[in-house]
């Protein structure tokens, strides 16, 4: 009998939660299959078998939180010596706040990156769950597409599923099936009570972003400065621009306008481009311009950076964005992509609503909400005439941000963004 403890995920890390059990007692599993999914202040990680054999008992459940070396799972290697008594079961534990808050707001460090594809590289073998190799956010996308996702073949390396291979799979609706019963989601739904109600317990990503945002929002003072864009020579300018754009790889989007107007505007007002030192009460003014993108995706909210803004043109950026928001809802992703940000845009102009009030992304002291672009009438020199008119909603952190300095900052995007050829100008 081989005891599994929970190994030390990475430096500093002391415990870990579980996310999602990928096998139960009496499975037969195989030497490097994964296991569990456990998440850090650090990661989110899948846990590999380093035996072959036959689980007999898990240790816990998803949201438990256990202490690094405590058992973990018990497999029968056939080996037929017994297991050593094993410490005290890991109770589940009050869940700790990050320490380093170098993930975006309300977004923990990102899940390790998968190895890219191959096209080359062997196809899993469908029929049995433990074996099939799938990052945590490809995993939580077969759920959310009532996929099994041993049934799946995956085109990565190893036979690894990816994101892509999932939708390739829910093209063939025939081969959808009902997600297995062990498959939990990460904040998944208990059992509905007999009222109807469900219970869903905060675990895994969504208790991460419940206590980043709490830390946040109960850290920072904030307030949101609304003002009103006319962007209908932005909107016929990315018009123009696009084919241009498409020949060349890129899909232009408003994003790299908007960067790049934020980066000559910190020019005058350079304490926005700023990070807190909660334990010094320092801020410290950034030179590098790294601006985080809100990301939704499958398993959740993440902010990947594009770092050194400053340096690039619109149609680098317009790439770049691309590349990482692709990497992202995919889980293919590095840790590097979401770190060292000075700034966070987050925007739901293609989803609607008129603005909103962001939490800050700590720490950080200020975020740019956009919102829908919309027609309305408005009167131009005694005219009424249709204009393509937006909302920014950006908030502040009132400790070292002062009202009168955020609402210059956001009339002079403002301005950048109504005369936007100025911004082909910008490196």
């Amino acid at each position: 009998m081989f005891v599994f403890e929970l190994p030390e995920i990475g430096e500093g890390v002391v415990e870990g939660e579980i996310v999602q059990w990928l096998v139960q007692p009496g499975d037969v599993v195989a030497v490097d299959q994964p296991v569990c999914e456990i998440m850090t202040d650090k990661a989110t990680v899948e846990l590999s078998s380093p035996k072959a054999g036959t689980i007999t008992q898990v240790h816990g459940e998803p949201g438990d939180v256990i202490q690094v070396h405590t058992p973990l799972i018990h497999i029968d290697d056939g080996s037929g010596v017994p297991a050593p008594s094993p410490k005290a079961a890991p109770a589940p534990t009050a869940p700790t706040a990050p320490t380093a808050p170098t993930a975006p707001a309300a977004v923990p460090a990102p899940v390790p990156a998968s190895a890219p594809p191959k096209p080359d590289a062997p196809t899993s073998n469908p029929g049995s769950r433990g074996k099939t190799l799938a990052t945590p956010a490809v995993r939580s996308h077969a759920r959310n597409q009532s996929v099994d996702i041993a049934e799946v073949p995956g085109s990565g390396a190893s036979g690894r599923v990816t994101r892509a291979d999932i939708d390739a799979f829910v093209a063939h609706a025939d081969k959808i099936v009902a997600p297995p019963a062990l498959e939990v989601p990460a904040a998944g739904p208990s059992p509905a009570s007999e009222d109807g109600d469900q219970h869903i317990k905060l675990i895994g990503l969504r208790r991460k972003i419940a206590e980043k945002m709490v830390e946040s929002y109960r850290r920072i003072p904030h307030f949101t400065y609304v003002d009103e864009v006319d962007a209908t020579n932005l909107v016929a300018l990315r018009r123009e621009l696009k084919a241009s754009a498409t020949e060349a790889g890129a899909k232009l989007t408003y994003l790299p306008f908007i960067m790049k107007a934020l980066v000559v505007a910190f020019r005058k007002y350079p304490t926005i481009n700023a990070v807190m030192d909660e334990d010094k009460q320092t801020l410290i003014v950034r030179r590098a311009v790294n601006i985080g993108i809100a990301t939704d995706t499958p398993a959740g909210l993440y902010v990947p950076v594009i770092k050194n803004v400053h340096q690039k043109s619109i149609l680098q950026l317009a790439k770049e964005v691309r590349e990482v928001v692709a990497r992202t809802q995919d889980g293919t992703a590095s840790r590097d992509d979401f770190t060292g940000g000075t700034f966070t845009i987050t925007s739901v102009g293609n989803i609607g609503g008129r603005f909103a009030t962001p939490i800050i992304n700590s720490p950080e002291v200020a975020i740019l909400g956009v919102n829908q672009i919309h027609d309305r009438p408005m009167v131009i020199d005694g005219e009424i005439v249709a204009r393509k008119m937006m909302y920014l909603s950006p908030s502040f952190d009132h400790r070292v941000i002062d009202g009168a300095v955020a609402a210059r900052f956001t009339s002079e995007v403002k301005a950048l963004l109504e005369t936007p050829n100025r911004l082909l100008l910008e490196a």
